[in-house]
């Protein structure tokens, strides 16, 4: 069995869902939503839920704006990884950062990353936090300093995937690029044809070397 992971704000694109179910069509999966909790209590929540079924041996982790591209999840498996993930541009940024000494994957956005089971076993709770935050001015020393309140916007997954990869857990990053969407503009009320203005963030042009 397969848990989706898909925590949403309250909204998902059409093409998100679309994309799930084209590349998980063959597969025994079930898609674990969460609506109203914030980031990271929700990728918390969902990941606790999709625990409790003993059959769930992976985890796939699919962000609200973050289209699969096709074979995506084939191509996930088949690297045989405990994390494996495609990327997707931030800005045009890579969400994957690599140490650039030895060219291993530090960690990757959780837009579209397939989780072992076992990883999650492995690890304490909370698996997800923001209110860290690492100082990658002293990298490779590992430092991180707290978050104030208001500033708590992102980071999970870095931390997710440092503490993972303490734990022994390698990350493997597969071929092929992520859609990232954004709505421009909101379609008329009323109207049958007022279409949303949605289009695709930029690609990616710079890749993390730390």
């Amino acid at each position: 069995m397969i848990a989706v992971i898909l925590p949403t704000r309250g909204l998902v694109f059409t093409e998100v869902e679309q994309s799930i179910a084209s590349n998980l069509k063959e597969y025994n999966y079930t898609v674990f939503r969460s609506f109203t909790l914030p980031i990271p209590d929700s990728e918390n929540f969902l990941v606790d839920q999709a625990l409790q079924d003993p059959t769930v041996q992976y985890l796939l982790f699919v962000e609200e704006d973050t289209v699969m591209p096709e074979h995506g999840f084939v191509n996930l498996v088949k690297a045989n990884a405990p994390i494996a993930c495609i990327d997707y541009g931030v800005e045009g940024w890579s969400c994957t950062a690599r140490d650039k000494t030895t060219n291993e994957i530090l960690w990757c956005g959780l837009g579209c990353t397939l989780v072992r089971r076992e990883v999650f076993e492995a690890m304490e709770k909370p698996y997800f936090r923001t209110d860290k935050s690492l100082l990658l001015n002293d990298w490779p020393e590992e430092k991180w300093i707290d978050v104030p309140e208001r500033k708590r916007y992102g980071g999970q997954d870095i931390w997710f995937c440092m503490e993972a990869r303490k734990r022994g857990f390698t990350i493997t990053q597969v071929e092929g690029e992520c859609k990232h969407l954004r709505v421009v503009r909101l379609g008329l009320k009323e109207i049958n044809h007022g279409l949303h203005d949605i289009e695709q963030k930029k690609v990616i042009e710079k890749k993390q070397l730390i």
